[in-house]
């Protein structure tokens, strides 16, 4: 698209084919919304296959074992050393996801700890799949280092679904809490995180245009490119705002002790009396 004010060239993107939340894009925010759509198609594809070959040998599981996606945690986390919670993907090839400390057990250790924390709701565990973070460059070597560019924490596959876009990125650190706007497709809100952060550095011809590095914040389908500054203020202000929402939810928890359900039948009739209202006016423009 051509920017009517300026006549340069500019990169929008939409995740609605109603083009309702339309913005301007950087090449590498784009590329790594692909990378993203690649891993879910990835999971779709999986979950088809299992049909298919439970489908055609009779090894259908039974309606209570279900498949978990397991992988081992970037960073320790408060609690146990293992969670596990129900997946929200959309069309997931797994029911659960679970992610293990690697320092406080062993991942033979976290899938028993897994089986039994289903098994209290009666869930069995048909399998474990494996999902753990892509390893570091650092960890690939120094001549994947030099033959991509990246720095020591890039986390991107560039020899395979990545490419080679001149860019390099952790993988995001995301709530489990799905986007919360349902609006204007709640499946596509079921396949976002409320939050999302990552390191993204682009060093794309940097003889040219140099190395930046930024930290891309997403909310939902929204991102913003922060330099580390700015994210910094970012999280000074998530700090202070979450003492004041904390005072807010008690407050709405006080407020709400007075809700009330309403009357059906009264319901009804309100819902019939507003349609014969409507009905009225749009008989008397005719």
């Amino acid at each position: 698209m051509t920017d009517l004010d300026n006549g340069e060239k500019m990169l929008v993107a939409s995740t609605w084919e109603g083009q309702g939340d339309l913005q301007e894009v950087s090449a590498a925010h784009l590329l790594a919304k692909v990378a993203e759509q690649r891993k879910q198609l990835d999971r779709i594809e999986a979950l088809a296959n299992g049909y298919a070959t439970a489908a055609t040998t009779g090894t259908a599981q039974p309606a209570n074992s279900v498949n978990v996606l397991i992988g081992r945690s970037l960073s320790a986390f408060p609690g146990g050393p293992t969670e596990v919670w129900a997946t929200t993907d959309m069309a997931p090839a797994h029911s659960y996801e679970a992610i293990y400390d690697p320092a406080r057990i062993s991942r033979a250790d976290a899938e028993t700890a897994v089986r039994t924390t289903l098994a209290e709701y009666s869930v069995q565990v048909a399998q474990f799949l494996t999902e753990d973070p892509p390893l570091t460059a650092a960890e690939r070597g120094p001549e994947w280092m030099a033959r991509y560019g990246c720095n020591r924490e890039c986390q991107l596959v560039h020899a395979g679904p990545d490419g080679e876009p001149g860019w390099h990125s952790t993988v995001p650190v995301e709530t489990k809490l799905r986007d919360l706007d349902p609006d204007p497709d709640p499946r596509v809100a079921a396949t976002n995180p409320w939050l999302a952060a990552r390191v993204v550095v682009d060093n794309f011809r940097p003889q040219a245009y140099g190395r930046t590095t930024k930290v891309w914040l997403d909310y939902g389908t929204t991102t913003g490119e922060l330099t580390p500054a700015q994210a910094r203020e970012a999280l000074t202000e998530l700090r202070g705002f979450a003492a004041e929402l904390e005072a807010v939810v008690d407050l709405a928890d006080a407020i709400a002790v007075d809700d009330f359900e309403g009357d059906p039948e009264i319901l009804r009739l309100d819902r019939e009396a507003e349609d014969r209202r409507i009905q009225a006016i749009t008989e008397g423009a005719k």
